[in-house]
């Protein structure tokens, strides 16, 4: 009998898919799949928090005061999760300066596993870009998300030539561009040990033999050193991020929640569910478009697979970001309480009177959450050259839950498509 569990991102595990000891074949994998993902699909339909659902042509102020709430909780989310990362920024800081003042293999270590620890949450709030993580082109926008992680706009060049310029040395540096700084860049930093560079002929530090004439010890102390820039930055803007949405500095809580009452940001209730929609379809572009249909080489790759469009290519984490985005996808779809209890889009579509699209949306996301977990181990690049058929079968389920998103939800709930996705038939 295999025990099922709730694993720490509030999904389904089974310890022995985890296992390195009993990996099963391919064929044999597929099989539990089979099995287990109904199974899963059956429990998830089930809500135990939620009233009885309205008869279809519920009334208008059911509808409105729905909205009003789901528009509040999604609120408090976005807040509970930037004050989770601000906690994880902070640890990272620490660890990392500590790295840097005292280099050896404890320190490191410990400043990889708090890099992994901040990078749990914020890939889940990557699925939050709405109100001040946004762009600035977006009506409450203040980038705070960029600053922070930047992919799929990164250079590892980029980061090789502060190296070896020390720019990350000077004042200047947290303006600098994006892909200089931020996640990414200390992902390279704490994980990437290899001497050779990514950078062409063309670059300076390759042309003027620079790179090349960095001993391996003074590479290692520069990066340890720009390490310590990058995570000091990156808890500054977590930092500001918590403020941005604090109720007791720039409380765009409030902004979020009086949406339609005099509200410059947002002259509607729909205004502000268009923007969450719009954040939500993160799992549509970035997760299965780019997380997955790129590297399995079904997007703008001209080989059966590529590898190297995987998001993590130094930590060798991109499973887990994966993992952590559909939370974070679900948190604001089903709810953000533990279990994904409480008001989310699956409320509002059942206050509209649409009971069976909102148990499939919760069908379709535990189906996800499965297909993450059947994946074995967590080295994605190893997976996609031994079992490509098995990161089709997640790009699969991933789809089934996008497919509801841009199809179902969006019209019932008559959201507008972002501009990324009009047209794509896929």
């Amino acid at each position: 009998m295999k025990l099922i569990v709730i694993n720490n991102f509030g999904v389904l595990a089974s310890p022995a898919m985890n296992s390195e000891s009993s990996r099963p074949h391919s064929a044999l994998r597929a099989s539990a799949i089979a099995l287990v993902v109904p199974a899963l699909l059956s429990l998830s339909a089930c809500k135990s928090d939620k009233p009885a659902p309205p008869d279809a042509g519920a009334p208008d102020d059911t509808v409105a005061a729905t909205r009003a709430a789901l528009l509040e909780a999604s609120g408090a989310c976005v807040l509970q999760t930037a004050r989770e990362f601000q906690t994880a920024a902070a640890a990272l800081d620490d660890a990392v300066k500590a790295h840097a003042a005292t280099p050896d293999a404890t320190t490191r270590d410990a400043a990889r596993a708090a890099y992994h620890a901040a990078m749990d949450v914020w890939q889940v709030a990557e699925v939050m870009q709405f109100g001040p993580a946004a762009p600035r082109s977006v009506p409450g926008g203040a980038e705070h998300r960029d600053n922070i992680y930047s992919w799929p706009l990164v250079s590892r060049c980029a980061v090789e030539e502060q190296v070896v310029n020390r720019s990350y040395a000077s004042e200047s540096f947290e303006t600098s561009l994006v892909s200089r700084r931020g996640l990414y860049a200390l992902e390279y930093l704490l994980f990437f040990e290899g001497n050779d560079t990514a950078c062409p002929g063309t670059s300076a530090i390759v042309s003027q033999g620079t790179w090349a004439a960095l001993s391996e010890d003074e590479r290692a102390a520069r990066k340890r050193a720009y390490a310590a820039v990058v995570a000091a930055d990156v808890h500054r803007r977590a930092d500001a991020l918590v403020s941005a949405w604090a109720a007791d500095q720039g409380n765009f809580t409030q902004t979020l929640t009086t949406a339609g009452s005099g509200n410059d940001v947002y002259p509607s209730t729909q205004a502000a569910l268009n923007a969450m929609s719009d954040a939500i379809f993160y799992l549509e572009r970035e997760v299965k478009d780019l997380k997955l249909a790129r590297p399995l080489g079904m997007r703008e790759c001209a080989t059966s697979t590529c590898p190297e469009h995987l998001e993590s290519q130094f930590a060798a984490r991109s499973k887990t970001n994966l993992r952590a985005n559909l939370v974070g996808y679900r948190r604001l779809t089903e709810g953000c309480g533990e279990d994904f209890s409480g008001t989310g889009f699956d409320d509002l579509l059942e206050a509209s009177g649409a009971d069976a699209l909102a148990a499939r949306l919760r069908e379709r996301n535990a189906a996800a959450a499965a297909g993450i977990e059947a994946l074995p181990g967590e080295d994605v690049a190893t997976l996609l050259a031994q079992d490509k058929a098995a990161v089709r079968t997640l790009y699969d389920a991933v789809k089934g839950v996008t497919d509801v998103l841009k199809t179902e939800l969006v019209t019932v709930l008559d959201l507008e498509l972002p501009q990324s996705v009009e047209g794509d038939n896929d």
